[in-house]
């Protein structure tokens, strides 16, 4: 930890909003139909006819924004580079006995025993994909595969604590005490990488028809998430996969509204 306070304050608590982006664009349009009387089509109708295909407007918002994911602080350096893939490999994620889509977002860990590995009869039970050069940033305190443990008593099943950060304490009588270290002072503590962009547009279908002098008619559809865009999510999974199984944004919905004025 930095000795300078200012530089102490700043290493614990100065962090990203996640919620708040680097950067947003948002944008709005309103554009009147070319249909009713004395538009383009329709342009000589009258009465009814008028009132049903003329006075139609459309209008709509957009927004793109940057994301952000906070590196694990589960899982403690070990000398390799962090290297930010994004979309590069595209993996699929195999560990529960379903296959679902994802990609390499960064070097994460990745269990040895889940690096594209399949069952006795051939059927994938990893994460596969993963590329021949991938090395993980990062790993708990005992990777999977590990044979020994600083201070680990004599006849501990260490496989059992395979990709876990417990650890042996000696204490002042003699004995050890097993427990799940955190100092709280992670080194990726606050670390923000890019995460997928996103955007969506809304929209709406309305129109105003004058009933009478005096009452007024207003028929609304709206459409939010109007492509049904799915975007891709912003979560990075520890070992380093992000999952594309559920969307990043909502379904398209619509909604109609009317309103009767007098």
């Amino acid at each position: 930890m930095p000795a300078d306070p200012i530089q102490q304050n700043r290493f614990l608590n100065y962090a990203r909003d996640t919620g708040t982006p680097k950067h947003q664009m948002r944008w709005n349009w309103v554009a009147d139909l070319p249909f009713g009387r004395g538009k383009k089509f329709g342009g000589s109708s009258r009465g009814f006819v008028d009132k049903l295909i003329g006075g139609w407007q459309i209008a709509g918002t957009g927004n793109w924004r940057s994301n952000y994911f906070a590196l694990p602080t589960n899982i403690y350096p070990n000398g390799n580079p962090i290297e930010i893939y994004n979309d590069k490999y595209k993996v699929t994620d195999c560990r529960s006995g379903a296959c679902f889509p994802g990609y390499l977002w960064f070097n994460g860990y990745i269990p040895p025993n889940q690096i594209n590995s399949v069952d006795r009869n051939g059927k994938p039970k990893g994460i596969m994909g993963v590329p021949d050069n991938y090395k993980p940033a990062g790993a708990p305190l005992i990777p999977w595969g590990a044979t020994s443990a600083p201070n680990m008593p004599a006849g501990t099943n260490l496989s059992s604590f395979w990709d876990t950060n417990n650890v042996w304490v000696p204490l002042n009588n003699g004995a050890v005490q097993r427990v799940t270290f955190n100092n709280n002072i992670h080194p990726w503590r606050n670390q923000y990488f890019d995460a997928p962009n996103q955007w969506g547009l809304d929209a709406s279908l309305f129109k105003f028809v004058n009933i009478t002098e005096r009452v007024r008619f207003r028929l609304n559809v709206d459409f939010f998430n109007v492509l049904n865009h799915p975007n891709d999510p912003i979560v990075v999974d520890t070992t380093g996969v992000l999952t594309t199984r559920n969307s990043g944004s909502s379904a398209r919905v619509l909604q109609l509204t009317a309103r009767l004025s007098w």
